[in-house]
């Protein structure tokens, strides 16, 4: 994952409410799904990728309501990738990882459907209110702080 794409999910993150966290980790774990289809599975990148896509699929698995019946069909979807995902990796094979991408961003854009009718505030307090395209710096958007001099902690 570049620096740029870490800044724009650090960005989405502070601004997110419940429903667009899960969202993001979709997205954190398609990005990651998309680096180890991109690598050759000789080279330890792959690993790295395929690491860091369980672990944004474990933390979707530990944000599912068990409670609730859509719950239990989407685990064993998630529990389908992450057993396709480990195959991957022990036999060194990339065909696994279109579908996983697909069953992925199929549940990513349901649940952002979803998302959108979730009008709650953010969990995040205190964070900086952020003006995109206000300034361009060289390589990136440069964001001014509205709250300079503040207490810039951030509340959950």
């Amino acid at each position: 994952m570049t620096n740029e794409q870490k800044q724009d999910f650090t960005l989405r993150i502070s601004q997110a409410n419940k429903s667009a966290l899960v969202v993001i980790l979709y997205d954190i774990f398609l990005a990651y799904a998309k680096e180890a289809e991109e690598a050759s599975p000789a080279e330890s990148a792959f690993h790295i990728a395929i690491a860091n896509a369980r672990g944004a699929l474990s933390e979707l698995i530990d944000s599912l309501r068990m409670e609730y019946d859509i719950a239990q069909s989407t685990y064993q979807l998630y529990r389908f990738v992450e057993r396709e995902l480990i195959r991957a990796d022990i036999g060194r094979r990339a065909d696994p990882i279109p579908a996983v991408i697909r069953i992925m961003q199929c549940l990513r854009d349901a649940y952002a459907e979803v998302a959108k009718e979730d009008a709650s505030a953010p969990l995040m307090k205190n964070t900086d209110i952020v003006y995109a395209g206000m300034t361009y710096g060289k390589n990136d958007v440069v964001t001014g702080s509205s709250a300079a001099g503040t207490n810039r902690g951030y509340l959950v």
